[in-house]
């Protein structure tokens, strides 16, 4: 069976929960005015910027900007799917939940997945109990804490151990009924070309890899010593996608959100003696380079990603695919070089946290990162070399949307190649000319495009969007063009269809209706307080707002008429046309 939820019962499940209610679970919130205030749980603060609405049902931080209902709060501060905050809500409201029926393949898919979830678990168990619980595990525990490890940093991470032998785990698994198409998907266990089934795990140092709900998805084995392979992974399968997931995130992002950082890292162990020394802010990709899909993970955990890959020759390949991918994100990205050639696990160990998150503060940005690999590859004191170089940096160069850092870009390497500015310029062009290669235009985020606001038109804005009246009386007197703010333009459009067809504001709708800036955007109207519906106030915002709109359009075509008329254009007498019509339009508008 599976939940199945419509607007109706999506708004029921939301007004049976009081948001600051909800919210005071995690946040410590104190009344002022109609609003109730707390230091936000999304990124680090000390004066409280994050206001709560109980009448609205809203809460917005003047800080972060994050904003949105009771549902999206737990979606964000628990990790959740919308489903499962949903259903969270519905129990805390003893609100029950209609159920639909799955299809035969449905469910036998559902089953499935289940069995694959119970069986990885039971092997983190078996692992884990064999490290900590018995003799086969003596030399793994050994191991472990030789690297260092605290015991509730194996057991935070259940760390486990799969024993020397052929088969233990194997005959375990089918002595509790586990049937062996699950253990040979899982790769737990493999049959030999006889038919024999054993063990694909055996005397190595486990490390269970779970999803960002702390489930069992797949597992990494270590050897504890120099042979090969140094690891083994489990393969993909319905439950495990590796480009998809990062080892430690159900542990970290926690920590990432209220850092607003990730460090990226290259191994398991990597990860966990950055946690054992209280770095928590830590996570890897499972054997995949950085992908998208990761960067939809971080997207609303952190800003910035620091990059702190091994510094051999795959580790170098893995940080510059990184860097590829995250150019032009949204992200703030640094690279950590090790020192020595040591990776992160060594760093840590050695020399202790303090000094790892002082590495961390001195990580450098992309472009110098690619910049000083090539010049230790390259010998630049002649002209085949300075050539490698530029060759190595155009690309990313390319790539890049502004034209501004294009440029810095461009004279930062005059100086170590022995180049003048112009040179560089020209070999710049020449590489792209040659290549037919398009240089990409920056583009301008909306809130870039946005002009200042006036605070009249916030307050209009406040008062349509949470009266239905107040908006009918703003969409019949006042042109969209005449709001400031594109995002107010677009909100008032959608909210006045929204009205329109469902005779009334449908919440559910309006977040379904809105882009994510426009959500954002209303959240923080909806938490701006007003004196709710007062139609003399309303008007004379409306009269406000018009009337600064049409003496900025009275502005634009009297500057217009003038430029024409020193140009000798005689259309210049059409722009003072438009200037007298407008000006009747103020007059009527100012009486």
């Amino acid at each position: 069976m599976s939940r199945y939820f419509d607007n109706e019962l999506i708004a029921q499940i939301k007004d049976a929960n009081d948001i600051v209610s909800v919210v005071s679970e995690h946040v410590a919130l104190k009344k002022k005015g109609q609003n109730y205030w707390g230091c936000c749980p999304f990124h680090n603060e000390k004066t409280a910027s994050f206001s709560v609405s109980p009448e609205k049902g809203f809460y917005y931080c003047f800080g972060c900007r994050a904003s949105g209902n009771s549902i999206k709060f737990l979606m964000e501060i628990e990790h959740l799917t919308f489903p499962e905050a949903l259903e969270k809500l519905a129990n805390r409201a003893n609100i029950a939940l209609p159920e639909q029926e799955l299809s035969p393949q449905q469910r036998a898919r559902e089953l499935h997945r289940k069995k694959l979830y119970e069986a990885n678990e039971l092997a983190a168990s078996f692992f884990h109990n064999c490290l900590t619980q018995t003799s086969l595990g003596k030399v793994g525990l050994e191991y472990l804490k030789k690297r260092g490890l605290t015991k509730e940093t194996i057991d935070n991470f259940r760390l486990g151990f799969a024993p020397e032998g052929w088969d233990r785990l194997y005959k375990a698994f089918r002595e509790r009924g586990i049937e062996d198409s699950v253990l040979l998907e899982l790769n737990l266990a493999r049959k030999n070309s006889e038919g024999r089934a054993y063990d694909f795990f055996r005397n190595r140092v486990m490390f269970p890899i779970m999803d960002g709900k702390g489930r069992v998805v797949g597992f990494g084995g270590r050897v504890m010593d120099d042979s090969s392979p140094k690891y083994l992974n489990s393969p993909e399968s319905p439950i495990f996608d590796k480009g998809k997931l990062l080892f430690a995130f159900d542990k970290a992002y926690k920590r990432i959100r209220e850092t607003k950082q990730a460090i990226l890292v290259e191994g398991y162990m990597d990860v966990i003696s950055a946690h054992n020394k209280g770095i928590t802010n830590v996570v890897a990709s499972l054997g995949t380079a950085y992908t998208n899909d990761h960067g939809h993970l971080l997207m609303r955990q952190a800003d910035e990603i620091v990059l702190a890959y091994d510094m051999d020759g795959a580790g170098q390949q893995a940080a510059k695919r990184a860097i590829e991918l995250l150019q032009n994100t949204d992200f703030k990205v640094r690279v950590l070089a090790m020192p020595d050639g040591k990776d992160p696990d060594d760093y840590v160990r050695n020399h202790g946290a303090k000094a790892f998150e002082e590495l961390v503060s001195k990580a450098i940005k992309p472009f110098d990162y690619l910049l000083n690999e090539s010049l230790l590859q390259h010998d630049t004191n002649d002209s085949d070399g300075k050539q490698a170089v530029l060759q190595d940096m155009f690309p990313y160069i390319t790539h890049t949307e502004s034209q501004t850092q294009r440029e810095d870009m461009l004279r930062s390497l005059a100086m170590p190649l022995w180049l003048d500015n112009s040179t560089v310029f020209r070999y710049f062009r020449n590489y792209t000319k040659k290549g037919n290669i398009e240089l990409p235009t920056e583009v301008q985020s909306v809130t870039k495009m946005t002009q200042a606001v006036s605070p009249d038109e916030e307050q209009l804005m406040a008062m349509a969007i949470n009266d239905g009246e107040s908006l009918q009386e703003v969409l019949q007197y006042l042109p969209l063009e005449d709001f400031q703010n594109i995002e107010h333009r677009a909100i008032i459009e959608k909210l006045g269809s929204i009205y329109s067809s469902h005779n009334g504001f449908d919440t559910t709708t309006v977040e379904e209706t809105l882009t994510k800036e426009e959500y954002t955007e209303y959240a923080r109207l909806m938490i701006l307080e007003n004196t709710g519906r007062d139609m003399a106030r309303l008007r004379g915002l409306i009269r406000s707002v018009r009337l600064r709109s049409l003496r900025e359009q009275y502005k634009f075509h009297s500057r217009l008429a003038d430029q024409l008329n020193r140009a000798g254009d005689s259309t210049f007498i059409g722009e003072l046309h438009k200037c007298q019509e407008i000006q009747k339009i103020i007059n009527e508008w100012s009486k």
